[in-house]
């Protein structure tokens, strides 16, 4: 072959390769994320001017650019899903609930946490939104950016579902209780209440999340007259029966937690506590450990032992009296936080 053939060939292959090059380009951009856009030279309206409708919450999200795009991306959607939490917080202040947290789970779930008060205290199961989906993406030349979205309408009808799934359950375990919304509560009814107190908490939950989300004016998922007779009727029962707390150590600390879960302290309650505690304590650089073990005992309606638990608590402070008393407080709050945990897991 002569030279002139050689480079012929030569610049063939060259031109061949460059256009395999390209086309692969092409077919790679194509079969990735359709959504990315890269012209750096106009920024989309949805950067500055996201979307808004009923039916959808929506969020902007941006991070630095980086020679890895898809960690950039996954950045900037995390960031996207925190101005949806951010809207959610002013939304949970508008309806005048208290201690509502949005956190972040993953880098597309985020969390609504309501820390309820009196009895609704006891512990449900937060719920997880749906997952967010990016609607579009944009790379810029410093930036990328994305558009996140969550679809109202579809957690909607996951709550929903859910709350008329809980009101069945009150309702079958009120049709247990051997009296009605006028009577006296029967002490044994205890167990059934208690399973009460455990299902209007994950109601509540169910329904400040519904009223999170709603478009409608007004509080959403209202109880109909017989489950608010039923609450009625539970509240009713938690202060007739009460606890006698005369056997405990540091009854007041004691009496002071039950108040906080809608439970009542007195004397000749249908249930029973006694506590056992020690202490010790220790001192380093010029600070007092406290620690303080003990043991909660509950005797139930018919004096048999229900149950026992073990504890241990610590306080710290500059001053040996203010440890001592951050102790007995830390000992007493987990005494009936656990006592409350274990009540409302009866069926």
């Amino acid at each position: 072959m002569n030279k002139a053939s050689l480079f012929r060939s030569f610049s063939w292959l060259l031109v061949a390769s460059f256009s395999l090059a390209s086309l692969t380009g092409c077919i790679s951009a194509l079969n990735g994320d359709s959504l990315v856009k890269t012209d750096s030279s106009d920024v989309p309206d949805w950067v500055l001017s996201p979307p808004s409708d009923r039916s959808h919450l929506y969020g902007v999200g941006s991070a630095p650019r980086i020679d890895n795009l898809a960690l950039a991306f996954s950045q900037a959607e995390q960031n996207g899903n925190a101005q949806i939490a951010q809207q959610l917080r002013t939304q949970v202040s508008q309806v005048n609930t208290q201690d509502t947290q949005v956190s972040s789970t993953s880098g597309q779930h985020e969390q609504v946490v309501r820390t309820q008060s009196a009895y609704t205290q006891v512990k449900t199961a937060p719920i997880e939104l749906e997952q967010t989906v990016n609607e579009q993406r944009f790379a810029g030349a410093d930036y990328v950016y994305v558009l996140q979205s969550i679809d109202r309408q579809r957690i909607i009808a996951k709550l929903t579902a859910m709350l008329s799934d809980t009101d069945d359950q009150i309702r079958s375990a009120a049709a247990r209780l051997s009296t009605t919304p006028e009577q006296t509560a029967a002490v044994k009814d205890w167990r059934t209440y208690m399973g009460l107190i455990r299902l209007f908490a994950q109601r509540k939950t169910y329904q400040d999340e519904l009223s999170l989300y709603s478009t409608q004016n007004g509080l959403s998922g209202r109880a109909d007259k017989g489950l608010q007779a039923t609450e009625r009727q539970l509240n009713q029962a938690l202060s007739q029966f009460g606890f006698d707390i005369s056997a405990t150590e540091q009854g007041h600390l004691l009496a002071s937690e039950l108040s906080k879960y809608g439970l009542v302290a007195k004397q000749g309650g249908v249930f029973r506590l006694s506590s056992k505690t020690s202490s010790h304590s220790q001192t380093q650089s010029g600070r007092y450990y406290v620690f303080q073990e003990g043991t909660l005992s509950l005797i139930g309606p018919d004096n048999g032992h229900l149950a026992s638990w073990n504890l241990s608590a610590r306080g710290i402070d500059k001053n040996q009296q203010s440890a001592e008393n951050k102790a007995a407080e830390d000992w007493s709050q987990q005494a009936i936080s656990t006592l409350f945990s274990w009540l409302t897991s009866q069926e």
